[in-house]
């Protein structure tokens, strides 16, 4: 089976670990990162969230994303080390939807963090270029396949896919609470805040072994869909036609070979809505998937993923291929935007 690119080197920094193998075990050992965070709801109420207790308390938003961004992202282009000066390279940034909102004093939030995070990239990889998409945890989906489509052609030598997203930010909050969105004691549908950073390096196999780099893992499958279910209307979840679809079309490369999948991660919380969309999609791809049939939600226990749930995924997968942690050699990557964007992506351990 052709991938359509490799991983060969991962960044990550969550509330569970500064580095993307610490990460990993964290989240096989099913560790939590749940505290009491500074940061008061509407009724002046401490928060309970996920957070990087090592970052500096007082720096919140797009400053706050900045710094946890530039962490996966170093770790990721310090794993290519001298090689990465000789790529041409594409940076792809995922970012949340409100960072593309225009704030009161005219900045786009998006725009600031993709210029710092460009810099940082550029000393790695002089010439790298960047190119931003504020659509959530979706976002990764919709980009991934212009980034193969270069490698395929030839017009870049490696991608650099990454996500950040942060909700320790008090108009952040105020707009989860707002929407009645925080999980509480007596709000259990509803999210859990946190804040993360992932950042991989996608290269086609044959310029992989030109530069040395070692194969962690390969993309086989991608697909893109829309739900008419969204956090802020009444829809029912149950019809899952969208996400029922990106399943199939993902999935279409392993079936076609009498392969299935048996790991699948996802970005759910604890909203029910998602989690009845993907019981209704499942029953009807159920043919697609085998024992054990393993399903992962880190957002439950390291706090909401926003966009950088999709890269995370890849992030645990290559480290789990890799290190010999893995349910099963065939993982689907399951992320979905407020919007109503959908996205599936198979990452299967190298050959």
């Amino acid at each position: 089976m052709r991938p359509l690119a490799v991983l060969v080197a991962a960044g990550a920094v969550t509330p569970v670990g500064l580095r993307s193998i610490d990460t990993a075990f964290s989240h096989r050992a099913a560790a939590a990162a749940m505290r009491e965070a500074p940061l008061l709801d509407a009724k002046g109420e401490p928060v309970t969230m996920c957070f990087l207790p090592t970052l500096d308390p007082l720096a919140t938003g797009a400053s706050r994303a900045a710094l946890l961004g530039a962490r996966a992202l170093g770790e990721a282009l310090e794993k290519l080390g001298p090689a990465a000066r000789g790529l041409r390279m594409q940076m792809a940034l995922c970012l949340d939807e409100h960072l593309g909102q225009r704030q009161p004093g005219g900045e786009v939030p998006a725009q600031r963090l993709a210029a710092e995070l460009a810099a940082r990239a550029e000393a790695h990889a002089p010439g790298i270029s960047v190119k931003v998409a504020t659509r959530g945890p979706a976002g990764p989906g919709f980009l991934l396949p212009e980034l193969c489509d270069a490698l395929a052609r030839g017009a870049i030598d490696a991608a650099l896919l990454g996500g950040v997203h942060t909700d320790y930010d008090p108009a952040r909050i105020a707009a989860l609470d707002a929407a009645g969105r925080i999980f509480r004691p007596d709000n259990l549908d509803a999210l859990i805040p946190g804040e993360c950073a992932a950042f991989v390096v996608l290269m086609r196999p044959d310029v992989a072994r030109r530069a040395q780099l070692r194969d962690q893992g390969q993309i086989v499958g991608l697909a893109t869909a829309h739900e008419r279910a969204r956090p802020d209307n009444d829809e029912s979840a149950f019809q899952a036609s969208g996400l029922t679809a990106a399943l199939r079309t993902a999935l279409a490369p392993l079936s076609d070979r009498g392969l299935r999948a048996g790991w699948m991660l996802t970005d759910l919380t604890f909203e029910t809505f998602r989690h009845f969309e993907l019981q209704a999609a499942s029953v009807r791809t159920q043919q697609l998937f085998c024992d054990p049939q393993q399903v992962e939600s880190p957002a439950q226990r390291i706090g909401h993923l926003g966009a950088a749930a999709m890269p995370l995924h890849l992030s645990i997968a290559s480290e789990a291929f890799t290190r010999g942690f893995a349910p099963h050699p065939c993982a689907v990557s399951l992320a979905g935007s407020d919007g109503g964007e959908r996205a599936a992506m198979v990452v299967v351990a190298p050959g």
